[in-house]
């Protein structure tokens, strides 16, 4: 079997195969390397490259646009809210919470103005109950691997993924980077998520020791990921 594929030729010394999140295979190979070495190669690694894009077979789409008017539901935490606009004439723009209200107070009166003030929030809540949830996980974590350095945390509003961890240099510790719509969910929806990246730390691949650590620290794992797909819309 022949695979279509793209070529990126480098200064690197060995060839490499990435299957991309849109299955897309891509192909990093030694500038003097022949083109029939590198398809050779390919070949070699069928099973490896068919089994790799059927993982790829769901992405998952995040819905990220809201109309921003009231009575659109939105979700925050894992609970279900209505979105109110309060009535009265303020200064300062601000959202807050009452049952199951989530009311967005700001000067004018329009679906722009509610979506800045919103999203304003989102950050800054996510941030916050984001940070406090990682240093939780890291203490945990760290008590079985004591001898990793603790990642940085940061926030990055993403279309397809709900985490990812950058690995270390010699000039900076490894990154997890948090999806900033996983406000959205559960607390332990967003535990699983940390716990997902830190685990990435010992294994950089989804194999049969990923999963063994991972279900150690999140035994759980499999109906927190349909949690999230309730909330999030899967696309085949």
């Amino acid at each position: 079997m022949m695979f279509s594929y793209n070529l990126i030729r480098s200064n690197r010394k060995t060839i490499q195969i990435q299957i991309l999140s849109d299955k897309t295979i891509e192909v990093r190979a030694p500038k003097y390397v022949s083109d029939k070495r590198i398809r050779s190669f390919i070949n070699s690694k069928e099973k490896w490259i068919t089994a790799k894009i059927q993982e790829k077979k769901e992405i998952v789409q995040i819905p990220i646009n809201h109309f921003y008017v009231v009575g659109e539901t939105f979700y925050y935490r894992g609970k279900q809210y209505i979105l109110k606009s309060c009535d009265e004439s303020v200064n300062k723009s601000a959202v807050y919470l009452s049952g199951n209200n989530l009311i967005i107070q700001t000067r004018a009166k329009t679906p722009k103005a509610f979506q800045n003030t919103f999203v304003r929030w989102q950050k800054e809540r996510a941030w916050e109950i984001f940070n406090e949830l990682f240093e939780e996980c890291w203490i945990h974590f760290s008590k079985y691997y004591p001898n990793h350095k603790k990642p940085f945390l940061s926030l990055r509003t993403m279309k397809t993924r709900w985490g990812s961890l950058s690995k270390k240099t010699d000039l900076q510790p490894a990154k997890v980077t948090l999806n900033t719509l996983l406000i959205c969910s559960s607390n332990n929806c967003i535990k699983q998520v940390i716990y997902h990246e830190l685990c990435h730390l010992i294994h950089p691949n989804h194999g049969k020791g990923f999963y063994e650590i991972f279900g150690f620290f999140v035994p759980d794992w499999k109906t927190l990921k349909k949690e999230l797909e309730y909330l999030f819309v899967i696309k085949d």
